[in-house]
Parts: C-alpha cells; structure tokens; sequence
C-alpha cells in the first residue's frame, strides 16, 4: 500500500545481482568498505514528489559501486520511502525520511535498521537508529551543470549584490515575506529579491535559468520554508555561492560553520539587510566564505558522498 498522494512507478535501470554473484561495493569517502551489501530498491514511491530526491540516493550509491535490484519493496503512507539492504544473513529495511518535519515516524522507526532523518533536530531522538541523512539539490539535473555554473562563479561577473527567489505556496511565507521587505527596502546594495505563486506575483522561474542566476549574485539569500533545511541551500553550496540564512533549528550530518561555510543572520532577520550588505562590500570575505561553501558541498552533500555516509551508518549499526 502506498500513500495517498500521486504513486510514481520507478523507472531507473538498475544494476541487478545476478544468480550466484556476490554483491559488492567499492566504497567512496569516509572510508567506506561495506562488507557484502546490495539495495532492493522500491519498484514505487510512497509519493510523486519522492523521485526528485531519492533520485540521488540511488545515483550516488550506484557511483560508488553499490548494487541495486528494483523491487516490490511494501511503502508505508506518508513521506518516508523505505528499502532494504542485503547481506549474506537476509534483509533489513532502512527508511529516509524526507517529511518537512522534524517529528520521526514512531512505528517505522522501531522497526528498521537505520533511520535517516532530512530535517533532524538539533537535539536529536531517543532511537538511537535515527541519525541525520543530509539534503539535497532541488534536482538531479544540477550536475550536468555544475562545470559551467561554477566557471561562471568563478568569473565573478556579477548581475545582482543580493539574490533569493522564494515560493510562497508550501510554507514559511511570513518569515519570507519579511525577508522581501527588508532586502527590497535597502539602497545600499542592488537586490534581485522576488516572492511567486501568490495572487499578482511573478512566475515560478525554470529550474535551468534559477540556477544559472545564482553564479550571477554577489550574496545569495536561504530563507526557510515548509521546512528548515531547503534544497535551495543546497543547490547555493553546490554552485559556491555566499549564503546569508537564519540559522536552523536542524543539522545536517556534519554542521555548518558560521562564519565559515555560509554566514548567520539572526533569527528575527532584524540584522540580515546589515550582513548581506557587508559581504556585498568584503569581497575577499564573500569570496573566502564561497569557496569554502562549494568546498563542503563536495565533501559532504555531493550525491556521491551522502551515499558513503549512508553506507557507513548502514554499516555501523549492522556490524555493530
């Protein structure tokens, strides 16, 4: 049974394990050399909007050498896609979790090897199988792009001092709303600040051009949503861009640093227009904060390095 919203069959060709072949896996970062291990993948999802990120999962494990089976792997309703992982003593299920909230499904949870959580609180569950797992670019079709988006940042042609493009349709309207006003009200810096999907509103822009537009601005502007965490944050680390937030009340598995990776607003915005301002100026700063920005992204956020870091927990907790 799946849940309610939209059921999407999955249509990935997958490495199968073959009769009589002994699964491996090459290992990537982190040190990962998972003992014997393949995936039974869900042949479908728990809900439509699950293929845009467990799309990566599935492409990061299948790069570091994992094998992969589509299967009738049995969903539960909700936001929490569920596979299982094989080894030479049978099969147990692991569940990622990508609802927008930090609450964890109680009954999924108790009845699975490992849990990982996108929005993980700060701090933490009293399941000690709930660990963070990461977050992701909005799209897949962010790495067919990143050479040429990063050559651009790297050209520091800049269009825009401030950028942020913000929905408006699932969640954190007020907080987004103020940020707007804040940003749009400044004379001091040149704002491409836009609010869609509300009545009289601009259009949602196309994936492509969003993030073509991101190498274009000095400082890039997180604001949250639905959710703390953001895909948008992510796509902005990806390309290397300086990133000005409120900081969150969820962690990814290694943190960001403040100051280092990307830079905290306080969390009533009541000094944001001050520091998008002052990186606007400080460009040896932006630029030392943007580096180490696509830096983090390639070693912990990559779809690569998220399925080592998967991989690892799977194996902590299994050969514990």
């Amino acid at each position: 049974m799946v849940g309610s919203g939209a059921v999407l069959r999955v249509n990935i060709r997958a490495r199968a394990v073959l009769p009589g072949k002994t699964p491996t896996c090459s290992g990537y970062a982190h040190g990962v050399h998972p003992r014997q291990l393949a995936i039974r993948w869900p042949a479908e999802y728990p809900h439509a909007g699950t293929h845009f990120w467990a799309s990566q999962i599935f492409n990061g494990m299948r790069s570091i050498g994992v094998r992969i089976e589509t299967c009738d792997v049995h969903q539960r309703p909700g936001n929490v896609m569920l596979l299982e992982v094989c080894d030479d003593e049978g099969k147990h299920l692991v569940a990622f979790d990508n609802d927008d909230s930090p609450e964890i499904a109680e009954d999924i949870a108790n009845n699975v090897l490992v849990y990982f959580k996108f929005q993980y609180g700060s701090d933490g569950y009293e399941y000690t199988n709930v660990v963070p797992g990461g977050y992701f670019p909005a799209n897949n079709r962010v790495y067919r792009y990143l050479p040429l988006l990063r050559a651009l940042r790297s050209r520091r042609s800049f269009r825009y001092d401030v950028y942020g493009r913000f929905g408006l349709r699932y969640g954190g309207a007020e907080i987004r709303r103020r940020a707007y006003e804040l940003l749009s009200a400044r004379e001091d810096f040149r704002p491409e600040i836009s609010l869609f999907k509300y009545p009289g509103g601009p259009d949602k822009v196309p994936y492509r051009t969003y993030l073509f537009e991101i190498p274009r601005a000095k400082v890039c502007v997180d604001m949250p949503g639905a959710g703390d965490l953001c895909n948008r944050l992510i796509d902005y680390l990806a390309v290397g861009a300086c990133v000005v937030r409120p900081p969150p009340s969820v962690r990814l598995p290694v943190q960001l640093v403040d100051g280092e990776h990307l830079v905290y607003c306080a969390s009533d915005l009541s000094d944001l227009g001050d520091v998008c301002a002052e990186l606007v100026r400080d460009e040896r700063e932006r630029e030392r904060i943007a580096s180490n920005a696509r830096e983090f992204f390639d070693r912990h956020l990559h779809r690569r390095e998220l399925a080592a870091y998967h991989l690892a927990k799977i194996r902590a907790v299994r050969w514990h």
